[in-house]
């Protein structure tokens, strides 16, 4: 049972390529609904349903899927992360941010890869709000090694930096990553203590001198309970509203204070990648209960941007009239500012022709700090 629309040839070698181990009913499967996502963007079981002919037959196999025990949801996160690590170039620093991103009472703890200000989903693990009672910074580090230990061996650690929010600011983080050999750049709460001017004190009772915006305070003793020498600096700007929001930053590494905010404000392309899931996508849809379900249902996601990211930097993020012509059938038409990403672009451009599949190839390297050309 196959969506009649479908172009899927190319999509399932992808498929094949990334899951080797997974029997033919289980490609076909995937690759059905990862193309079905594609085509309707929800994680709504019922409308996936709707691109096949039998919609009560396509129902029940999306159910049986998701439910499926031998699809272990750590080996398709496994998978994905190594086809992402296929896909690195083979040069330049490779970001990586650690972020959870919660629904109703499941959270989901996501490494994204960091591609200008884009990311993509890699590696993650579903848990139930009960599960993490007391655990949580258990689960964090045992997911963060896991993850950013592959691609350090892959890559070389040089090449790799993490940055996190303050829900991660944590010591025993930070020796792993230190153990590991792997640059971080961590936002911290400003109540935390550091060892300043021969006493300990509160990193938000730290004043800017004067009008300045960035504030380096070299390597000092962060956490009193614990310490630890870290670089400590703190930025601040203004919102949209006027007020004054602040980061207090500590790294392993020597940044001053504004390449320490420049570095630590490249995050925030793993909300562009949660967006993306979510809303471009239709992840937010989803009402499964069950975790590993649920876990399975995001696999589906995590593999159509994967394929969606791979298929932008073949077409869109390349020099040359294709590429030019492409965008202008997305976009020209479109009066003043307009909010084009990666993703939006290629589901737009797959729904209006399907011959686009026939760039799909599992050995395209990701292009990295590469932006959409104007074709204003």
């Amino acid at each position: 049972m196959t969506p009649p629309y479908s172009h899927t040839t190319p999509l399932s070698d992808y498929i094949a390529f990334m899951l080797p181990w997974a029997h033919g009913h289980q490609l076909k499967g995937i690759t059905d609904f990862v193309s079905a996502i594609l085509e309707k963007q929800t994680a709504c079981q019922a409308q996936l349903a709707r691109c096949f002919d039998n919609q009560e037959a396509a129902a029940k196999r999306l159910s049986r899927l998701l439910h499926n025990e031998r699809l272990d949801p750590k080996i398709l996160a496994d998978a994905v992360l190594l086809q992402a690590i296929h896909q690195l170039p083979g040069h330049g620093k490779i970001r990586l941010a650690i972020d959870w991103t919660i629904e109703d009472k499941q959270h989901l703890l996501v490494v994204s890869l960091i591609m200008g200000r884009r990311g993509v989903p890699i590696y993650w693990r579903a848990y139930d709000a009960s599960v993490l009672k007391g655990r949580m910074k258990r689960y964090e580090i045992a997911v963060i090694r896991r993850a950013i230990s592959r691609v350090a061996q892959a890559v070389g650690k040089r090449r790799v930096s993490v940055s996190a929010d303050r829900g991660f600011a944590d010591v025993g983080l930070f020796r792993l990553l230190s153990q590991l050999g792997i640059r971080f750049i961590i936002r911290v709460k400003s109540g935390t203590n550091v060892y300043f001017q021969n006493h300990w004190i509160h990193l938000g009772q730290i004043k800017f001198r004067g009008n300045e915006h960035h504030r380096s305070f070299g390597s000092l003793l962060y956490c009193e309970s614990c310490p630890q020498h870290l670089w400590v600096s703190k930025s601040r700007a203004r919102d949209a509203k006027g007020k004054w929001g602040i980061w207090h930053l500590v790294s392993n590494h020597p940044y001053d204070a504004k390449a320490a905010s420049n570095e630590y404000g490249r995050r925030f392309g793993c909300e562009e990648g949660f967006r993306d899931a979510k809303w471009w996508l239709g992840f937010a849809k989803a009402r499964i209960t069950q975790s590993k379900a649920w876990s399975r249902m995001f696999a589906l996601f995590a593999i159509s941007l994967l394929v969606m990211n791979t298929l932008g930097s073949e077409l869109l993020l390349v020099q040359g009239q294709r590429a030019m012509h492409l965008l202008r059938r997305v976009a020209s038409r479109r009066r003043g500012r307009c909010e084009l990403g990666l993703v939006s672009a290629m589901v737009s451009l797959l729904q209006r022709d399907k011959t686009l599949y026939e760039a799909l190839c599992p050995h395209v390297t990701l292009r990295l700090e590469v932006t959409l050309a104007n074709v204003s």
